[in-house]
């Protein structure tokens, strides 16, 4: 543990903090300074009103703590227990991902293409945070919500009664769509896993604190996606869209699949200009005489 000089202030040591964190991290100055608002109790942007405030031994050792976690790589949201998305605040732990910004164009999406008294269902909810972004700013719809952990169902059931109150979403303890009640939905969004086993160990350390099933997938990153296209066609209703966060590499490979499924498909492309949303609308098919 460093040692705090005599009188140290909050910049002081927000400056000592950064550069230690310089080396595992790609934005030391902002961990710094989160983990410091954190300690204090303060929202960030208030933090340079607090520059020249001398700091107690007692805090110090509080935020040396934290920083001591985050110097080990492990998330800062982990560390603070929440992460903010879609402008609301999602408590999270290790049996959960952590929400990325990303991911908020699924939400985008399935607000666009959800209509009045929709139903819509989240398939691997995790955190919830999809599935309680949608309800809150759709509070008619029916949303429902699935994961195969119980310990994710518990922290996203957690989140939407902080963030809804009771009884908002439907959740089930679920392998996909094996224990959902055969019914029809408007929309259908997941965030599935993705990434290919084969690259999974070349990751930044950061991604090893989150839950490994919910990030690695079988066939080179490809299966559960594949699966949930397969399925999703008997659960949607006749005008149903299907809406898939994908990593880029894996875009060509779904246009393929899809082509002889019956399904029209669009991939959208995040602010990155990385292909990521899989759009998916159901066809009907075709019936023979």
């Amino acid at each position: 543990m460093y040692t705090m000089h005599n009188n140290a202030t909050v910049f002081d040591i927000l400056s000592q903090a950064a550069h230690r964190l310089a080396s595992i991290s790609a934005t030391p100055a902002l961990d710094a300074e989160i983990l410091m608002a954190h300690t204090l109790n303060i929202e960030r942007h208030t933090l340079p009103l607090h520059y020249s405030t001398h700091i107690s031994k007692i805090v110090y050792k509080k935020f040396e703590n934290l920083l001591l976690r985050r110097l080990q790589s492990e998330p800062i949201a982990y560390i603070i227990g929440y992460k903010e998305f879609y402008s609301l605040p999602f408590h999270v732990n290790p049996h959960v991902l952590i929400p990325r910004p990303e991911t908020e164009l699924i939400v985008d999406y399935a607000l666009y293409y959800a209509h009045h008294n929709a139903t819509i269902l989240d398939i691997g909810t995790g955190s919830g945070a999809i599935a309680i972004a949608i309800k809150y700013n759709l509070t008619d719809c029916s949303v429902w919500a699935t994961d195969i952990s119980a310990d994710a169902l518990r922290i996203a059931k957690k989140n939407a009664v902080t963030l809804l109150g009771k009884n908002k979403i439907k959740f089930l303890h679920s392998d996909l769509f094996t224990s959902l009640p055969h019914i029809h939905f408007d929309v259908i969004v997941s965030n599935p896993p993705y990434i290919n086993p084969e690259i999974y160990t070349t990751l930044q350390k950061d991604i090893f604190f989150e839950p490994k099933e919910a990030l690695v997938a079988p066939d080179h990153g490809f299966g559960i996606i594949k699966a949930i296209i397969n399925d999703a066609y008997n659960y949607l209703t006749n005008d149903g869209v299907l809406i898939l966060e994908i990593s880029d590499d894996l875009a060509h490979q779904i246009v393929n699949h899809t082509q002889s499924l019956p399904y029209t498909i669009s991939i959208a492309k995040d602010y990155s200009g990385l292909q990521r949303v899989a759009i998916l609308h159901k066809t009907i098919k075709n019936i023979s005489n």
